[in-house]
């Protein structure tokens, strides 16, 4: 999708929601006032204030970086903003994109993997540990000597690297604050031990790869997903002891809304998702819902400020209304959802990822923001 598609997907996404606003208003029938019964006090009806009533509608916007070399690859693992590399071959550039729209380029070392955005810097991986770079330019890059990082997150000042089998807890200043070891905390399946007395036994060492962390909010616990498909959660406490608790098997993707995580799972004969409640200490299942059968896979699962989206494999996108105690707050979402799914009906993604209050797609090469 090129960038002038988007801009015609804006304007045909806020017209048609226009439309669709005052084909409702001129069909609603009219009904007649009924008599006040005499000495009879009745209730004042609720006001509505003017954006209550109006119509609500998507915006979408292509992202300009500026550069003529191809998308490859959007980090997007912290609450800061977003990572974009483009180009191919170790001739990459690479540019950071907060949520207000600010975009600026960053010095990139050679061989990267993975990224992840913090407050005033970005940490690359690559082969020889982590690379961190500064924004300002006139501080050197720090290499941190991790060994085989694979994933890294940002939060709240301190970056998470996992490795095959350690989690390291790194600063900003490029320092190592803490040493994890995966295989001790984590239950790892599919790992063996190689029995002395036969040589010929095949050794394979305890290793998870981590694809995903996500805070669960602020209550101090983490979701973390294997590529295997297990998701466990991630203690911190005040001294800073981490500790990790399995939870489900066959998962695919997490994402959090309001106080609760939803994670999207493969069921017997399809797929679904789970539904945590978020507590202080613990989390605890709330309900599992079935969502579509085997002939359609969901990828992805992510949050929007008004409700939850779910990618699917053909690059369809759908939107999800959560359960939101307030009528007012549900009939907000539920227009808010309608827009966001009238502005999709149009599109096919790639990746889809939540950016800030709206959420971001790359199609076709494409870097894409739909607001609410």
């Amino acid at each position: 999708m090129k960038a002038k598609d988007i801009a015609l997907l804006c304007t045909a996404a806020a017209g048609a929601g226009a439309a669709a606003g005052i084909a409702a208003a001129n069909s609603k029938p009219q009904k007649a006032k009924a008599a006040p019964k005499a000495r009879t006090a009745s209730k004042a009806p609720e006001r509505r204030s003017a954006a209550d009533t109006q119509p609500v509608t998507a915006d979408i916007k292509a992202l300009d970086f500026g550069t003529d070399k191809p998308l490859s690859a959007v980090y997007s693992h912290s609450d800061k903003g977003i990572v974009a590399v483009f180009g191919s071959e170790g001739r990459h550039t690479v540019f950071r994109a907060d949520f207000e729209g600010n975009i600026a380029e960053v010095r990139c070392p050679v061989g990267i993997s993975g990224a992840a955005l913090g407050e005033d810097c970005v940490m690359f991986i690559t082969e020889r540990g982590g690379v961190f770079v500064y924004n300002d330019p006139d501080k050197e890059p720090v290499l941190c000597a991790l060994t085989a990082p694979e994933y890294a997150a940002y939060y709240e000042g301190r970056f998470y690297v996992f490795s095959d089998s350690l989690l390291y807890i790194c600063t900003p200043d490029g320092e190592i604050e803490k040493t994890v070891s995966l295989g001790a905390m984590i239950e790892i399946t599919g790992s063996d031990i190689c029995d002395a007395e036969d040589s010929d036994s095949s050794f394979t060492a305890a290793r998870v790869s981590v694809k995903k962390l996500l805070p669960l909010g602020k209550s101090g616990l983490f979701a973390v997903l294997s590529a295997e498909g297990n998701s466990y959660i991630m203690h911190k406490d005040e001294d800073d002891f981490v500790s990790f608790e399995k939870t489900y098997e066959n998962i695919i993707d997490v994402c959090v809304f309001g106080s609760f995580a939803y994670y999207l799972c493969r069921l017997s004969g399809g797929y679904g998702i789970i539904k945590t409640e978020i507590k202080r200490k613990n989390c605890e299942t709330a309900g599992k819902y079935q969502l579509c059968g085997e002939d359609r896979k969901p990828v992805k699962i992510f949050s929007v400020s008004c409700g939850i989206g779910v990618l699917y494999e053909d690059g369809q996108v759908k939107f999800l209304l959560p359960e939101i105690s307030s009528e007012r707050g549900r009939d907000k979402a539920r227009k808010g959802l309608s827009a966001l799914n009238g502005a999709f009906g149009e599109i096919t993604a790639d990746n889809v990822f939540s950016f800030g209050e709206g959420c971001g797609f790359i199609s076709e090469g494409n870097l894409g923001i739909v607001t609410v």
